[in-house]
Parts: structure tokens; C-alpha cells; sequence
């Protein structure tokens, strides 16, 4: 009642109000002050002396007495006031800071599964309390699809962290922020890379706008720097310390300082730290299938691979399906895929991804839809990466294949003998040294190699063993290059001891060959000896389907490294600068490294592959043409997928599916028919991320290159991609190639909220620490009333003003009435 009195009569006095962040003490002081004990004695002597005055007088009744006695007293207590010399005192103070800081980074987008669903539910109707963002559902999309994870935030939406914190500032009106307003200078900061200011709350005014700034913000720091962070704050506000910072984080510092050891300078300065965990507290669980291999082309009844990485985290040891499923054609609904391969694996230990191999045999030709899926896991991180889809071309005809050598040796026996059977190919041999009666008596044979382009145009790959090119005529040879760079033909050089590849030199066919024939040599013809050996295959020869002896990588490497030895082998030191090596020589040096023995290289629209050795007829012993035959159709299929293709005469690829954000992404386009490719030194590639619209990038052409064009995206934002090639006329329909980009490693490490980081950080600072569904009582645990004095006003004179003297003769004159009326004087 007195300081609403007092505030009355400071405003009808002309005091100026409190400025930002103050507030107004008022109170009544004397000038001229008595001893207490003279005041009590003053008071009391007159108070009894008026009583004892009054109890004598005989003509008033005790109600009037008592009125009189009351008036009587007044006028003692308004003389004492103007004889102290009463006046209003105005005592200016300023507000203590008190800071908010927000974690902004990217694991803010995370949308925890939370273990009950009470739980869920609470944290959900308390992110709902803030409000709506700033342009709505808009908004709320975007920031949802810049989240997408990842990591980070799960295909099925929800909750997520940064909704959280700003459903516990914002609930009720900013409840929390209008309370605080009245006794802080509020400073709200986010902090991820570093803390940035959003607003300032000094007055209530500045309460809508600072939620408006709230809303605004989107999970997008890169990093999170908690100590560094409040360290910051501490030392900008290092003339006015704040009398306490609330944390709202998951407590997981990916860079910088601890944010235990920056609550020990907080201790010292006398800042507590209140910190509110975000997140669930258990490790993130997640599974995710990833970098499908699987042939573009196959063939009706093939046994198709299909081989996926599996990354677990918090599975470790669990049994998980994983499906294989089949679109049905025409359909866009996931729920009609056909489930055609089901396999159970453990789940590998976090950090540790594992390739898994499932295997179908297609039954119908065209173009169909594959999907590798493993089963949704409970409470699971995100979901959408759970699934990896692929298009596939299912053909049913047979390859066409030419063989030509010189002689009938053992490969050319073998390898003829087998390919004859096989259902997939028809073979046309061409034996160069042979009677001409023997095409009449072999019915795979021909009389001569063929002549015209029409004729060698008519087959998908051909085979070349040791065959001497004096058989051949210039045109012939000629025509052979441009199988391969104009018909998008496969050749496959067959080293003999004879002719191929020395005899080769000066010719056509050396333009075809992937290795430098000046520096090679047959080992045996100098009187070298060829010590008994086995082709070690390099990283891109166990990733090759080439070599899949058996149902996977692993049972395949087993296999080839049982296989017979070999005996021999062409030594060709060099290779040509574009050529990719799939098997080498075990212990043998050359210029360039350990010797190729198997290797290829893209010329024109085809490719070309060369075999140093011809003894793989060896790998029969004991085994037939299990390993043999597999080898062999599986090497033409190889040689023959420039033709199956059709045409899908480019193709554009990334360095790799998956990224960080801020890593730059090299986008790379080959023309596999280099004359399909645009005569300037520029194409343009269209990419587009989910639900956004499409921006361009030029890709310039490679110095030294037929047909390959490169680019650098230098950053994007978390989601899923698609690269399109914007094709020139002579391409018949786009190219394209997808991507993702993922929030940086260090968000995504270890997403579970650090709760012994944020209880040691608050209870060495002297704070406290909260769940979200405990933060109810932060208000009430802050520090209270650390004002901190500015400065007064002058004294305003009450004794002496006329609204005193007034009163005085007012109660002086009332009681003479009274005193008259009642026959008292």
C-alpha cells in the first residue's frame, strides 16, 4: 500500500521514470532528524497527555472523544514532520544481466526417440507452446528438409531439440521472459561455432520482438564450441558480470574448450551456471544401408549381386533382416514392393560398417526397381536411410563374340570348348593359321576374319589370343579400332608368346592396347625363367565383378587364392596414363610399381582389357569349369556392358555418395562416346536438392582428356541430392547421379545429450541442472535480487509544501467544529 502510495506521489511530483533496465526505489526520509527515543517519547507523552486531556471532559461522547484524540495526534505527527523537514527520497538502480544461451548447432534438428511415450508426448506439447515460426508451415518445411540426416533429424518429423528449447522460453506467452524482464537485463545468445547475440529484453516492449528472433532460429552451426561460448559471454560482460547463465544443449562439445573446465572461471567470477539437458541421454540407435554395388545391366536367370554397407549404432550383437524387394512395374507405393531375398545378419559394432550381399535371379526382361531394406529397428534415429533403391536393365539376348587367335593352344581349346556350351553367348572363332577345310568341319568357326564393319559391327566383344596381324589387313585392324571407339564394342587381348602384344607395334591395334608396348617383353625369350606365381588382385580387381568366384567377396578371395598357379606371363612395365589395373604380379617391379597382369581402359564409346598370361586353363585342376568358366563369362559380360548400356552414352558421378557439410563436391562427367560430347570446353550440370528448387554448375573440360568434363559444388546444406546432366541434342535422354550431405562428423559422433558434462558444469559454477520437464522451478532458483545502485535524484521537500500545510489546518480546523458542536469550548 505504501509504495503504491508512494509511486502516486512520485509520479504527481514529476519524478522521471525508470529508464531501460532500471528500477525506482522511493521512500520518505527527514532532514532534520530526531533521536528515535525523542520521537517515541514525543509521541507517546502526547498521545497519553491527549487521552488524559480528553477522559476530563464530560459534555462529548466517547466516539467523539475518541475522533478528537485522533485528530489531536495527527496534528503532533504532521508538526514532527515538518520540523524533521520531511522529504521523498529517489533511489535509482540497475538491473543485474542475466543471459540465455541457446545451442544452435546442427544436432539441434535431431529429433530424439525417447523411451516412454509419455515422454514424447510432454516434450512434444511443450515445443508446441512456442508458437508457430516465422513463415509458418513454409518454415517449418524448410528447416525440417536442411536438417534431414542424417544425423540428424528422421525421415517421420517430430521434435526436435531447438523446438524444445524454444518451447520452454516461449510457453505461455514468454511467461519465462516477461518474469525475468522485471528483475534482469535478459540477454539471449546462441551458440554453436561461437555465441551470437539475438536479443535484448530490457523493458517489456522488447519481449514480442526477442520472441520473434527465438522462432527465427535454425539448427545450422557446423560446430559446437559450449565452453568457448561462455567464455565469450563471460568476457564481454566482464563490467557487469551476469548473475547467472541458463544453458539450453545437449552438452556435447565437438571443438574448443570443455565446458567443465569454463564452469570453474564461472565459479570464480560468481556466475552460476543453470543448464537444461536437450535430448535423450542414451546412445543414438541407428542403422543405415549404404554405396549399393550392383550391375547396371544383367541378364534373364543371372545371379545378380547385390552388395550394401551396413552401419549400426547401439545394435551391436542384434539380429536385423535385411530384404531384398522388387517394385512391381508402374507402381510408386513402397508397401507394393515384393519381398524376393530375406537375410538375417548381426548388426556390426558402431563405427564399423559391414558389407552385406544378397542374390536374386531375374526372371523378366525391361527395366525394374530394387530395393535393399533393413527392418525398422524400435526407437530408431531416422528411418529414411533404412532403404537404398536401384534401377536395373534385365536383358534375355545372347552376346555375340569373336574369337581370333593364331593357333589352337590350351587357352584357345579350353575357352573355346566352354564358351560353345555356354547358353548366354554365341561363338564365331577365326583360327588365322588353319586349313580352309576347317570352317566347313567346326561349325563355330569362320573362314576368315570378317572384312566389313557390317560383319564385325554384328558382335558385342572380341577375343584376341596370340594372333599374328600379317593375316590381317590394314582395314581389318582399322576396323577393329572403331568397334571399339564408334560401336561401343569390347576387345580383349590375350597374350601369347608369339605375336601378342610384341608383334602389335606400328600397327592399329596398338592404339587399342591399355599398355606401352615399348617397354615390354616376353620373360621366356631373353632365357628368363618365370618363377610359378599368382595374380594379386589391387583394390579396384576385388571390387570388379570380374572376380566373384563365389557367393561373396570374401568366399571369392578365398577361391582365387586356391587357384593353380600360372607360369608365365608377358612383362609390360607401363601402362597408359587412363588404364585401371585389376591383377598384378605378386613380387615382380617394374617402373611404375609391381607388374600389371590383367587391366583395362574406356577408348572412345568401348573399352579394351589386356591378359598378360594365357594359362587360366590351369584353374581347371581339380575343378572343372567351375572357377574357369565363371572367370571367363563373367569377363566377357565386363567387356560387353559398353554395348548393353545402349543409350546411356555419359555418365556422371560424384567422388563419393555421402558428405559433410562445408566439403566440396567434385561432380565428374564422362562421355563414353567422346563424340556424343559438346565441341566447347564447358557442359552444365543441373543440381537440386529435395524440395527446393534447381541452381546450375559448369563443368569445365579435363586438360588432357577424351570427353570428361569436371566440376566443384563448394558447399550445400544437409539433404539429398540429385545431379542432372542438361543433356546436348545428340544425348537421348538425362543422365543423373545423387548424393547426400550430412551435418559435420562432429555433430554427428555422439548425438546423445552429455548430462554428466551439464551436471558438472552447473554444480561446479553453483547452479543447478534440469530436464526439460524439470525446468518448471528455474524461475524460482534464481539468483534473487542482485541489484546492483546507479545513482539518486535530488530530494524532493515534502514539510514545506502547501498540500502539508493544508492538512495541518484542515485537521486543526475540523476539530475546533467538532470541539464547538459538542459545547467544548
Amino acid at each position: 500500500m505504501l509504495d503504491w502510495i508512494l509511486t502516486k506521489l512520485s509520479d504527481r511530483l514529476g519524478v522521471a521514470p525508470p529508464g531501460s533496465a532500471e528500477q525506482l526505489s522511493r521512500r520518505i526520509v527527514f532532514e532534520q532528524p530526531w533521536p528515535q527515543w525523542l520521537y517515541a517519547f514525543t509521541i507517546l507523552g502526547s498521545f497519553a497527555l491527549i487521552v488524559w486531556l480528553y477522559r476530563h471532559e464530560g459534555k462529548a461522547s466517547t466516539a467523539s472523544k475518541i475522533v478528537l484524540v485522533t485528530l489531536r495526534l495527527s496534528l503532533v505527527l504532521l508538526a514532527l514532520f515538518m520540523l524533521s523537514e520531511a522529504v521523498l527520497s529517489i533511489q535509482r538502480w540497475g538491473l543485474p544481466n542475466l543471459v540465455i544461451l541457446v545451442d544452435d548447432s546442427a544436432s539441434g534438428a535431431i529429433v530424439d526417440q525417447y523411451a516412454t511415450a509419455s515422454e514424447r508426448e510432454s516434450l512434444a506439447a511443450l515445443a508446441d507452446s512456442a508458437g508457430p515460426r516465422p513463415g509458418g508451415a513454409k518454415a517449418q518445411e524448410k528447416s525440417t528438409a536442411g536438417s534431414e540426416a542424417s544425423t540428424a533429424a528422421p525421415s517421420e518429423g517430430g521434435t526436435n531439440r531447438l523446438d524444445i528449447a524454444r518451447g520452454l522460453i516461449l510457453r505461455d506467452r514468454a511467461t519465462l521472459l516477461r518474469e525475468l524482464q522485471k528483475t534482469h537485463r535478459v540477454r539471449i545468445y546462441r551458440v554453436s561455432n561461437s555465441a551470437q547475440p539475438v536479443a535484448e529484453v530490457d523493458s517489456p516492449g522488447d519481449v514480442d520482438p526477442a520472441v520473434e528472433r527465438l522462432r527465427a532460429i535454425e539448427p545450422a552451426g557446423t560446430q559446437t564450441r559450449l565452453g568457448d561460448g561462455v567464455r565469450q559471454v563471460l568476457t564481454e560482460l566482464r563490467g557487469a558480470p551476469p548473475s547467472a547463465i541458463v544453458l539450453l544443449s545437449d552438452g556435447q562439445t565437438t571443438e574448443g574448450e570443455p565446458l567443465a573446465k569454463v564452469s570453474e572461471l564461472a565459479a570464480r567470477k560468481g556466475v552460476p551456471l543453470y543448464t537444461v539437458g536437450l535430448g535423450s541421454p542414451d546412445p543414438a540407435r541407428d542403422l543405415e544401408l549404404g554405396e549399393l554395388l550392383v550391375d547396371d545391366v544383367v541378364f534373364v536367370d543371372d545371379a545378380v549381386r547385390f552388395q550394401a554397407k551396413l552401419s549400426a549404432h547401439g545394435f551391436k550383437g542384434q539380429k536385423v533382416t535385411v530384404r531384398l524387394k522388387e517394385r512391381e512395374p508402374g507402381s510408386t507405393d513402397p508397401k507394393n514392393d515384393r519381398v524376393i531375398a530375406t537375410r538375417e545378419v548381426d548388426s556390426p559394432p558402431d563405427g564399423q560398417p559391414e558389407r552385406i550381399e544378397l542374390v536374386h535371379r531375374p526372371r523378366t526382361t525391361g527395366e525394374r526397381t530394387f530395393v535393399v531394406e533393413v527392418d525398422r529397428q524400435p526407437r530408431e534415429l531416422q528411418t529414411d536411410n533404412n532403404r537404398i533403391e536401384r534401377v536395373i536393365t534385365v536383358r534375355k539376348e545372347k552376346l555375340r563374340v569373336l574369337f581370333v587367335d593364331n593357333e589352337p593352344r590350351y587357352e584357345f581349346r579350353y575357352l573355346k570348348n566352354y564358351l560353345e556350351r555356354d547358353e548366354s553367348i554365341e561363338l564365331a572363332i577365326v583360327l588365322l593359321s588353319s586349313d580352309p577345310e576347317y570352317s566347313e568341319q567346326d561349325r563355330s568357326a569362320l573362314p576368315t576374319f570378317p572384312t566389313s564393319k557390317d560383319e564385325l559391327f554384328a558382335y558385342d566383344v572380341v577375343l584376341i589370343g596370340d594372333a599374328d596381324t600379317s593375316y590381317l589387313s590394314q582395314s581389318q585392324m582399322q576396323n577393329l579400332v572403331e568397334f571399339v571407339t564408334e560401336n561401343s564394342g569390347g576387345v580383349l587381348f590375350v597374350a601369347g608368346e608369339l605375336f601378342d602384344p610384341l608383334g602389335y607395334r606400328g600397327t592399329p591395334l596398338e592404339l587399342l592396347l591399355p599398355i606401352e608396348l615399348a617397354d615390354a617383353r616376353n620373360p621366356t625369350a631373353v632365357g628368363a625363367g618365370v618363377a610359378a606365381y599368382r595374380p594379386e588382385l589391387t583394390i579396384e580387381g576385388r571390387a570388379s565383378p570380374i572376380f566373384r568366384l563365389g557367393d561373396n567377396e570374401v568366399e571369392s578371395m578365398n577361391i582365387w587364392n586356391r587357384l593353380p598357379e600360372l607360369f608365365w606371363y608377358l612383362e609390360a612395365p607401363r601402362k597408359k596414363p587412363a588404364a585401371l589395373v585389376l591383377a598384378e604380379h605378386p613380387t615382380v617391379i617394374g617402373s611404375e610399381g609391381k607388374i600389371p597382369l590383367i587391366l583395362y581402359h574406356f577408348l572412345g564409346r568401348g573399352k579394351v582389357m589386356f591378359h598378360a598370361f594365357d594359362d587360366t586353363w590351369r584353374w581347371r585342376f581339380r575343378a572343372g569349369d567351375r572357377y574357369f568358366g565363371r572367370f571367363w563369362v563373367q569377363t566377357i559380360r565386363f567387356m560387353a556392358r559398353s554395348r548393353l548400356i545402349g543409350n546411356r552414352q555419359a555418365e556422371i558421378q560424384t567422388d563419393r555418395r555421402r558428405y559433410q557439410r562445408g566439403q566440396p563436391i567434385q561432380i565428374r562427367v564422362r562421355f563414353l562416346n567422346p563424340g556424343l560430347a559438346p565441341a566447347g570446353e564447358e557442359v552444365t550440370a543441373q543440381v537440386q536438392r529435395q524440395g527446393q528448387g534447381p541452381r546450375r554448375l559448369t563443368l569445365r573440360h579435363v586438360p588432357g582428356s577424351k570427353g570428361v568434363f569436371e566440376g566443384a559444388l563448394a558447399q550445400a546444406a544437409e539433404g539429398e541430392y540429385e545431379v542432372t546432366l542438361l543433356p546436348p541434342p545428340a544425348l537421348p535422354r538425362p543422365v543423373t547421379a545423387g548424393f547426400r550431405v550430412d551435418p559435420p562428423i562432429g555433430e554427428r559422433e555422439h548425438i546423445e545429450m552429455n548430462q554428466p558434462e551439464l551436471v558438472r558444469a552447473a554444480s561446479a559454477s553453483g547452479g543447478k541442472f534440469y530436464t526439460p520437464l524439470e525446468a518448471a522451478g528455474l524461475l524460482r532458483d534464481l539468483p534473487k535480487d542482485q541489484r546492483t545502485p546507479l545513482d539518486a535524484d535530488p530530494p524532493i521537500p515534502l514539510w514545506n509544501t502547501w498540500p502539508v500545510l493544508a492538512a495541518f489546518l484542515t485537521i486543526l480546523a475540523l476539530e475546533w467544529v467538532i470541539r464547538k458542536r459538542k459545547q467544548m469550548v
